[in-house]
């Protein structure tokens, strides 16, 4: 008896494996909305708040999620634009008018996909937004009133998901004119393509960090005497050396623009890209002798 319980209990554990391999193929519900802590609303406000929409949406058969997640690794930024512009339905939440909500909210109506507009109902209109149906609650989440939400959430998610899914009918932008909706491209790489582009972005990144911590770093001690040469070009041969050092393939060009500017910006020197280039091909002259 035992051992067909014990047979059993495996059999239902496998199943549930199984079970929870099988791919979510859900209608994807994008979330926009603030996220971290704001003046004004208490602490944890945001969480509470996504947690009564994804209970909303994930009754109403969707799988829900903020547009800044993604099961990959990559930039951001790319990552929102993307989901902004894939995700079957998007619920924006405009209270307190975060700037990063809005822009992600016009960039869903610049594709003319659908969307649900929620706020608090201290957060007044946006003129531009206006014209589109909100659906407000109240700020403090009182229960009652966010029952009777979660139910107009509920039909309004419904009813709009069903619309868009009318061939060629557009969501927003026949109240505004005619336009041609601008398709995202998508291109398929090697792997090897998709490792080098993310190699150059982590570069970039490198070379931006490089960049601000040498704005900020302490200046270094060079005393000018008049227009003394030999130690302007001492100065130019640190910045040279420190700039190479970064591992990044500077032209000559580039690498004397920045060694100018920093000059310039930290020591207040002026001196002409053409006479670095001249000192650094002097410097590389004297390491190969």
């Amino acid at each position: 008896m035992n051992q067909k319980n014990s047979e059993l209990g495996n059999n239902t554990d496998s199943q549930d494996k199984i079970e929870n391999q099988k791919e979510d193929t859900r209608p994807v519900c994008g979330l926009i909305m603030p996220i971290a802590d704001k003046d004004g609303y208490p602490i944890g406000h945001w969480k509470e708040v996504k947690k009564i929409i994804t209970s909303v949406a994930e009754e109403a058969g969707f799988r829900t999620r903020l547009v800044s997640e993604s099961e990959d690794v990559r930039v951001i930024q790319k990552t929102i634009v993307q989901n902004v512009f894939d995700d079957d339905i998007i619920i924006c939440d405009v209270s307190s008018k975060n700037p990063n909500v809005m822009f992600e909210l016009g960039l869903r109506f610049a594709f003319d996909k659908a969307a649900v507009i929620i706020k608090d109902d201290e957060t007044g209109y946006s003129f531009d937004t206006s014209p589109v149906e909100h659906i407000n609650y109240r700020k403090d989440l009182r229960f009652s009133s966010i029952e009777q939400f979660k139910k107009d959430l509920f039909a309004k998610l419904k009813a709009t998901f069903e619309k868009s899914k009318e061939a060629n009918h557009s969501m927003y932008l026949q109240d505004f004119g005619k336009f041609v909706i601008k398709e995202l491209d998508t291109k398929t790489v090697s792997e090897n393509q998709y490792i080098l582009e993310k190699l150059i972005e982590m570069q970039k990144e490198i070379k931006n960090i490089s960049n601000a911590n040498l704005k900020n770093a302490k200046k270094e001690e060079f005393i000018i005497k008049g227009d003394s040469r030999a130690e302007i070009k001492d100065l130019v041969k640190s910045l040279y050396i420190r700039y190479s050092n970064e591992g990044i393939d500077y032209s000559k060009s580039r690498l004397a623009d920045l060694i100018s500017i920093t000059m310039e910006e930290n020591y207040k020197i002026e001196i002409s890209s053409r006479t670095i280039i001249r000192y650094i091909e002097q410097f590389i002259a004297e390491q190969r002798n």
